[in-house]
């Protein structure tokens, strides 16, 4: 069952006069280009840039104006012990005004705004492909309207199918009543049988038309009832490698996590750092002076968090809890997937098997409603004994193309769990 490769073609099953047609790969570009949610991958961008762009003004100097106006009730003041001593000292005003301008520029900052860069980077790669697991989320939903409507279709294809060998019935019987070989009431079982197969073609096309509805709005299409679904053609598929969106999400959640643990780290790295001031006020740098000044200053400063009482061990800690809780959930979806991978198998070695034995079927079942038909009209077996076996062939012309549909829905689900689609 198992095959080499895997060759995914879509073609034409069965062409239709004028119709229009639209493919699974069709549908699926058209649900992921219709998405709400496919505008965000540039905002995405956009913020981690935004992010990014904020981190490197870690480098650029920093600019502070300030003012001050104050005045205080008590000021320093000098006195000699012998009064004899001419010397005047200068008194502290009690008034002060002052407007300054503060420059700081970081010389070395351990690494702290590379990691911080690092890790918006990896937060953002982490978040487009989380749109990009939500996104393929939908190739899903698109399957299931797809051959929800194609097993319609085909329904639909074998009541026309089954009211045409009604028809021919009612008139060779027509000709048998005319001729006084059978009764009327021969015929009111056919006209009987006739009108639930309407009936039935009523039902396939209102439901047929509402998913078809729920199909256009997922893939902002303007399909309509009698649109000609291609059956994809599945030459073979195979055990392929896992290639599943949400694996790769669970490794840029954990790279985000790392460079998160990376970072904690680096907050407790020495800071180097150069400074200066430049102002305008009363007093100046001299305290003891009562007039107005300029004054500057320039200087280096180091600051170095040498104990944080173990905040940062305890911030790696829960993360690295957190890259643990994250693995436990790539394990579980892991299983998830081989579960529905070994289910899908199954249904398609069983759905092979049912179609070889509905085959048989199918092929005996129409040489007996032949040769009952042959006997209706000999006036042999009764319309409803007819009927009878026409019914069974119908079951079984159907029952063949619903899993035929079904085995193709199963190969594409088992690759679409596969992550290949």
């Amino acid at each position: 069952m198992r095959a080499i490769a895997l060759i995914l073609l879509f073609t034409v099953s069965a062409v239709l006069n004028a119709q229009e047609s639209i493919s699974l790969f069709e549908c699926h570009i058209q649900a992921i280009e219709n998405a709400p949610r496919l505008a965000d991958r540039e905002h995405i961008q956009q913020i981690g840039q935004l992010k990014t762009d904020q981190a490197q003004t870690n480098w650029y100097p920093s600019l502070d104006l300030n003012g001050r106006v104050s005045y205080q009730s008590d000021v320093v003041t000098v006195t000699l012990a012998d009064p004899g001593i001419p010397v005047k000292f200068p008194q502290v005003p009690h008034d002060q005004y002052g407007l300054n301008l503060d420059l700081r520029q970081n010389i070395y900052d351990g690494g702290k705004t590379r990691q911080v860069k690092e890790l918006e980077e990896a937060k953002t790669a982490a978040d487009l492909q989380q749109l990009e697991v939500d996104l393929y989320g939908l190739k899903a939903r698109v399957n299931l309207y797809y051959f929800a409507i194609l097993e319609l279709q085909a329904s639909g294809q074998n009541l026309n199918i089954h009211m045409e060998n009604l028809q021919a019935r009612q008139e060779a019987l027509q000709i048998a009543i005319d001729n006084g070989t059978l009764l009327e009431i021969e015929m009111n079982v056919l006209n009987v049988e006739v009108l639930k197969i309407k009936q039935a073609v009523l039902e396939v096309d209102s439901r047929e038309q509402a998913l078809i509805g729920a199909l256009n709005v997922l893939c902002g299409t303007t399909l309509e009832s009698g649109v000609q679904l291609i059956l994809p053609n599945m030459d073979g598929y195979s055990e392929e490698e896992i290639n599943r969106p949400e694996f790769k999400l669970f490794e840029l959640q954990d790279a985000s996590l790392e460079a998160g643990k990376e970072l904690t780290g680096r907050k407790r790295m020495p800071v180097l750092y150069a400074f200066g001031q430049t102002g305008y006020g009363k007093p100046g740098y001299n305290m003891m002076s009562e007039n107005w000044d300029f004054y500057y200053m320039i200087g280096a400063g180091l600051k170095w968090n040498i104990w944080d009482w173990n905040v940062t061990g305890q911030e790696k800690q829960v993360i690295e809890n957190q890259q643990m809780i994250l693995r436990n959930q790539k394990a579980s979806f892991s299983k998830e997937v081989s579960s529905s991978l070994v289910q899908e198998e199954a249904k398609i070695e069983q759905y092979r098997k049912s179609m070889e034995l509905e085959k048989q079927v199918l092929d005996l079942q129409g040489e007996i409603s032949e040769n009952a038909a042959a006997r209706l009209t000999n006036g042999t077996i009764t319309a409803t004994d007819y009927v009878t076996e026409l019914n069974k062939e119908s079951l079984a012309r159907n029952k063949l193309a619903t899993q035929r549909i079904r085995l193709v829905q199963a190969i594409t689900n088992y690759i679409t769990f596969q992550g290949n689609l």
